[in-house]
């Protein structure tokens, strides 16, 4: 049931001084299974669904999903039980918090089969994994035919038609057995995939035993455990963990080595890094570095869009730093957690002006101090890419407004910029036809009186100390603002832009959907979403400063001359290709625009777009100053 395969150097956890003499080993079926301790079980309880929600969500170096169905069987004092079970099709629905009746009856019919039972064959794996952990191995990988090999009854009147195999990791925590891991397929796991898979697994066991132990440990916090768990590299394993100081940060820097399965080298992850920016707020930052740097003398800054944190841009970082060789910096903005918030809560919120004036400055300074011989390459994904680009471009007048005289210049400290789906101005394809006779209206109006025009027109309450809103309520705004447009002209249509729009990924499976919606999208500050309606109804084409002071559009059209690289997304209905026309109208000698028949974030999440977008960045690259 085991396969040979399941090398030694693979399952070992450490240099064992407990190897014992063959003919003194114990009998396997003699092993005694201790029942989990009642305060593990009971954390175990609030996080065993992340276990087959992180089971069902496992890809091949192609993106291609292994299993279709998980179940999660525990120790429960003499027995064990299925508790719980994920299937990928489903985890859409588990991310929208919907009741799913097919998994719950499945438990239900499901029963308890005692440990002493000789057909629990799950009991004779978890004994032998007790053998194998205490030489200080982890367990093997489990291979089961489920229409050849012999079943528990109980269990066989579970199976559909298309559970035909199932793949198991028995798990440890504290170096105490806990249940078993399975992931079912319907197709047996191909001869050359095997391999992947099985350190994959090792992967998941390793970050199960190590984040159910710390937080057990020190927080007890289900949450936290759930979502470190949900969202774990297990293409990489950990080799070494550190917590490091770095300057004026209290809070330690979490410091791993990796080693990469899929690109075959070790590399280090850093998180996170608090840098103060201003008003009490800060930004962070989390870096891969790999084992080897190329010679191009180059960082990367990752900035995600609006409504995104930047978990959205790691496979971009990893392809980037791990297969191209550069230190990647990724950055959340301002209020993307806790730590980027003021200590005594939420103020009066914050602007795009913000992030271009105030946060973007502040972090190249940070990496310029850290690393003063090397300069950047900002790569922006939406709101992202404005950042740089209207920073760079409109910086004289921003060093005039704020009069500080400091102000990174940014030639000396950016080499070019990636812009990857990132507008001009707001031009959202939605089907407001007769917005062209509002906008001549609007834009007689001063900046601030539009602003509360929207939001009193979108009818969107919010109590005063309130100054963010999430994705969905962004949604029925746009939504709201559209019946009450509809007031003022029966032209106006009646399709409005959705999530799936904002998404715009035509071949998103189920468990990056989960990953969106649990890891990826976050609050925006109002203010931030009205800069961006201002411009959306502007009959200028053109995206200002809160205050009205600067037409970064304009600056950007006239007075960009960087290195630039842009990616358009040819069905990406937030930034129409169509409003990125004058991209080819810059001044900037070293500009290059490419396309991909991808929508707004459909396009750094499809793996194989990705791949050719990084291929194309680090051939720019190599040719810059």
């Amino acid at each position: 049931m085991a396969l040979e395969e399941n090398s030694l150097e693979d399952r070992l956890i450490k240099i064992s001084s407990r190897d014992s003499n063959k003919s003194l080993m114990v009998n396997p079926d003699k092993i005694y299974i201790f029942p989990v301790p009642k305060t593990t079980f009971q954390f175990l309880e609030n996080i065993w669904q992340s276990f087959t929600n992180k089971m069902v969500s496992l890809v091949d170096f192609n993106d291609d999903p292994i299993f279709n169905f998980s179940i999660f069987e525990v120790i429960d004092q003499d027995e064990m039980k299925i508790v719980a079970t994920a299937t990928h099709f489903k985890l859409k629905e588990i991310a929208e918090r919907r009741r799913i009746p097919g998994i719950e009856e499945y438990i239900k019919k499901s029963r308890p089969i005692h440990l002493g039972d000789p057909r629990n064959e799950s009991a004779g794996f978890i004994r032998k994994s007790i053998i194998d952990f205490n030489k200080g191995l982890r367990p093997e990988v489990i291979f089961v035919n489920l229409k050849q090999e012999e079943i528990h009854p109980e269990k066989k009147v579970l199976l559909s038609e298309t559970m035909n195999h199932a793949i198991g990791i028995p798990l440890f925590v504290n170096e105490n057995p806990i249940g078993i891991l399975w992931g079912i397929t319907k197709d047996p796991i191909p001869e050359d995939k095997i391999r992947p898979l099985t350190l994959q697994l090792y992967s998941l066991f390793d970050v199960i035993e190590f984040v159910v132990a710390k937080e057990m440990e020190s927080g007890n916090d289900h949450y936290i455990a759930q979502k470190n768990i949900e969202k774990a590299d297990t293409v990489s394993n950990s080799r070494n963990l550190f917590y490091t100081t770095t300057k004026d940060q209290k809070e330690p820097v979490t410091s791993i080595i990796f080693k990469s399965h899929q690109y075959n080298i070790e590399y280090r992850m850093d998180a996170s890094f608090i840098i103060p920016t201003t008003d009490g707020y800060a930004v962070s930052l989390k870096s891969f570095t790999p084992e080897k740097l190329n010679n191009t003398g180059k960082n990367l800054l990752l900035i995600p869009g609006f409504f995104c944190r930047r978990s959205v841009m790691d496979k971009l970082a990893k392809e980037l730093a791990l297969k191209y060789g550069y230190r990647v910096f990724l950055m959340d903005m301002r209020g993307r957690s806790r730590q980027t918030m003021p200590k005594h809560g939420k103020k009066e919120g914050w602007t795009v002006d913000n992030y271009i004036q105030d946060d973007f400055p502040e972090i190249l300074r940070w990496i310029r101090w850290h690393y003063p011989s090397e300069r950047t390459v900002v790569l922006g994904h939406s709101m992202g890419g404005m950042i740089p680009r209207f920073y760079v471009s409109s910086y004289d007048k921003i060093k005039e407004l704020k009069e500080e005289f400091n102000l990174p210049q940014p030639e000396e400290y950016i080499a070019g910029i990636v812009s990857i789906t990132s507008p001009n101005y707001i031009s959202l394809k939605s089907n407001f036809i007769g917005l062209d006779t509002l906008k001549r209206g609007f834009s007689m109006l001063p900046h601030k009186m539009i602003s509360d025009m929207i939001l009193s027109m979108a009818s969107f309450s919010m109590q005063a100390t309130i100054q963010t809103i999430d994705l969905k309520k962004f949604f029925k705004l746009i939504l709201n603002l559209h019946s009450s447009l509809r007031s003022f002209s029966y032209n106006i249509g009646t399709k409005v832009l959705t999530i799936k729009d904002f998404v715009g990924y035509k071949e998103i499976t189920p468990p990056e959907w989960y990953f969106l919606m649990e890891d990826v999208f976050c609050e925006e500050s109002v203010s931030v979403i009205m800069q961006f309606f201002q411009s959306q109804i502007s009959n200028e084409r053109s995206f200002w400063s809160n205050d009205g002071r600067i037409n970064y559009t304009e600056n950007f059209l006239n007075n960009f001359n960087m290195p630039i690289y842009s990616v358009v997304g040819t069905v990406d209905k937030i930034v129409p290709e169509e409003s990125l026309t004058e991209l080819k109208d810059l001044k900037s000698e070293n500009k290059v625009i490419t396309y991909y028949e991808q929508g707004h974030l459909g396009i750094i999440f499809h793996g194989e777009t990705v791949r050719k977008i990084c291929k194309g960045i680090d051939e720019w690259i190599q040719g810059l100053k």
